[in-house]
């Protein structure tokens, strides 16, 4: 845990104390709460009337990746011949979450880095449990390096990325395709060239992290939502699964660079700064970026994507990360 604890910011707390005085109670049918996590997300990017740096000039375009499987590349206006191309996973607990909600920080980042972005429509628990997101993750990483010279992007310099559950997503592919590689599957020769973890849950909520303690309430994102949402994507999975606990898996000798970004309101604080610390004493080239008085995914989330200065600060600091790694 960092110390000593910052104050969390005053325009953040108004923010939150709003969106709880019209939050209604949480559904006690998990089949009505399902519906209600994903409704809420919709309804909070359709409340954005406006989102600073949109609209910008990054293009778009719908791919199909696979049987029951697609995607949407972003491809900004700015960018070098053959730029690298970054696979994301967005966040929502494995639950809800879509291509569409975390459209304007796909954009976003497309545009500030310089890269092209293949966002993911995995598939969702509870209706496709573990391991549906892994597996549909692990095809688009393939997918992308197949299919990259074709859309204009470098094959050689493809990277994985993802916020909260997906930062999970991405963490367990990139072990994946590091395990593979060199093996018999021609495929997995590529390996990442960096990978991007924002806010991620690396951790089963059984692994006694002090921030579920600390943030267990007040900044939306609770650490009851968590253990629900372990549930609904993996009932019967052991918490020591490597692809469902990556911290507790052993660090591979040939990671690449990491990005971890946490917040210190976040029940998922403790357990993305131990996965950077552990990858850091590892040798790994790994780059943390913290914002002390910040809840969790607050630069990623549709409700408060470019709300804050803070979320300025964020995104440039992925943004020079990405073009570090990827340039």
């Amino acid at each position: 845990m960092l110390s000593p604890r910052h104050p969390i910011d005053p325009a953040l707390r108004q923010y939150l104390d709003a969106l709880d005085a019209a939050s209604g109670p949480l559904p006690a049918d998990d089949a009505a709460r399902v519906r209600e996590a994903r409704e809420g997300m919709v309804r909070a990017l359709l409340a954005r009337e406006v989102i600073p740096g949109l609209p910008n000039a990054v293009r778009v375009r719908d791919v199909v990746i696979g049987a029951g499987l697609t995607g949407r590349l972003y491809l900004p206006e700015r960018m070098t011949p053959a730029p690298a191309v970054l696979v994301y996973t967005h966040g929502g607990g494995w639950v809800f979450g879509s291509v569409e909600t975390h459209d304007p920080f796909c954009r976003l980042l497309a545009d500030a880095a310089g890269v092209i972005i293949l966002s993911v429509e995995y598939r969702l628990a509870p209706e496709h449990p573990y391991p549906a997101a892994r597996d549909d993750a692990l095809a688009a990483w393939h997918w992308a390096v197949a299919e990259a010279a074709g859309f204009g992007g470098d094959p050689r310099r493809v990277l994985l990325g993802g916020d909260s559950a997906g930062a999970q997503l991405a963490m367990v592919t990139a072990r994946r395709v590091l395990l593979a590689a060199g093996g018999a599957d021609g495929r997995a020769a590529v390996r990442p060239a960096g990978v991007m973890l924002l806010y991620p849950a690396t951790d089963h909520p059984s692994g006694g992290h002090a921030s579920y303690v600390e943030n267990a309430t007040g900044y939306r994102l609770t650490a009851e939502a968590m253990h629900w949402f372990w549930r609904q994507y993996a009932p019967d999975g052991d918490p020591a699964d490597p692809d469902l606990s990556p911290l507790r898996a052993g660090v591979l000798p040939d990671m690449p660079p990491v990005l971890v970004a946490t917040a210190g309101y976040d029940p998922l604080r403790d357990e993305g700064i131990a996965l950077a610390r552990r990858l850091e004493t590892a040798g790994v080239a790994v780059t943390h970026l913290h914002a002390p008085d910040m809840h969790h995914n607050f630069p990623v989330h549709p409700g408060s994507v470019a709300r804050f200065p803070q979320c300025d600060t964020a995104m440039a600091g992925m943004a020079g990360w990405l073009r570090s790694v990827a340039g």
